[in-house]
């Protein structure tokens, strides 16, 4: 009776495949995250101040 290993060499590669690219689009995910928010920042401090209740 042989063993064999639960994953061959395809599963291994496959399963580190998948947690790389996992890795990336968080890595993609938080840069978006980080853009946006210095994004919004920017427009807020651009917007030109209200000058009365009137306007």
């Amino acid at each position: 009776m042989t063993l064999t290993p639960a994953f061959g060499i395809i599963g291994i590669l496959y399963a580190a495949f998948m947690i790389v690219l996992a890795g990336l689009a968080v890595y993609a995910l938080v840069l978006i995250i980080v853009f946006l928010r210095l994004r919004i920042a920017e427009l807020k401090r651009d917007v030109p101040p209200k000058s009365g209740p009137l306007n």
